[in-house]
């Protein structure tokens, strides 16, 4: 399937679909948020560091109305998505040299932003989010998972669990979890015509499935995953990794 190229006006138009409707994106939303979110503290700061076109922060917003969202990405056409949703604290910046004060931040997502960065980019990314973190402060991960694609643009590698857990951990981080998620749907890839097959040909070929198979995936995940979370070990199969961890003193 063919898509937009990414981080083009037209890709985050359809990324603004795909986080509002598809299973995927509400799974993995829902695991970041079901890890994190019960750690953080009322009035606490959430740096969202390449907030795309804000899903996240919206459904941030809604869950969690005491806290403070701050969301920066590099995409003028992202941040003008977000604030079509009303979003206020967004800048334009890099991951890699945050406009942020040092240990200013108490939770910091990052999905799916360390595989687009180039080589070394994505240790630069980790240290800048421990600066901006304060001490004991969280960092939610989100990668892709497995082996690179022939042909897979824009997307500079893929991380297996071993060498994402040493990236988060050279950077200064204990860490609390890590997630491989779903296992299922991943086995199944070939044979579904909507799948989460990163950006094949240098577009985002992902799209929201037929309705009915998007509410059976949808259900089926939701089990998944909180099967996924408190099970003593990670699945060796799946489509994304999530890591949980703490800013070290």
């Amino acid at each position: 399937m063919s898509g937009p190229l990414i981080l083009t006006a037209p890709y985050y138009d359809r990324l603004d679909d795909l986080e509002r409707r598809h299973w995927w994106c509400r799974s993995v939303r829902r695991v970041n948020f079901d890890l994190s979110l019960s750690r953080l503290s009322d009035g606490g700061t959430v740096l969202d560091a390449g907030c795309g076109a804000g899903g996240m922060l919206l459904h941030l917003a809604a869950r969690r109305p005491s806290v403070r969202g701050l969301g920066l990405d590099l995409s003028t056409d992202a941040l003008r998505l977000a604030r079509r949703k009303g979003l206020r604290f967004l800048q334009l910046a890099s991951v890699i040299e945050l406009p942020i004060a040092s240990e200013s931040v108490d939770l910091l997502f990052s999905n799916d932003v360390l595989q687009h960065l180039p080589e070394g980019d994505d240790a630069r990314a980790l240290g800048e989010a421990r600066r901006v973190l304060k001490s004991g402060g969280l960092l939610c991960v989100r990668a892709n998972f497995g082996r690179l694609a022939e042909g897979e643009q824009g997307v500079h590698r893929r991380y297996d669990r071993r060498r994402l857990a040493q990236l988060v951990r050279g950077a200064g981080f204990t860490i609390e979890k890590h997630l491989v998620l779903h296992p299922l749907p991943a086995m199944l890839a070939p044979w579904r015509h909507a799948r989460h097959a990163g950006h094949g040909g240098g577009g985002l070929a992902m799209s929201v499935p037929p309705e009915p198979i998007n509410r059976l995936l949808a259900a089926y995940t939701l089990l998944e995953d909180a099967v996924t979370r408190r099970l003593p070990f990670a699945w060796p199969i799946g489509d994304a990794q999530t890591v949980l961890a703490r800013r070290q003193s």
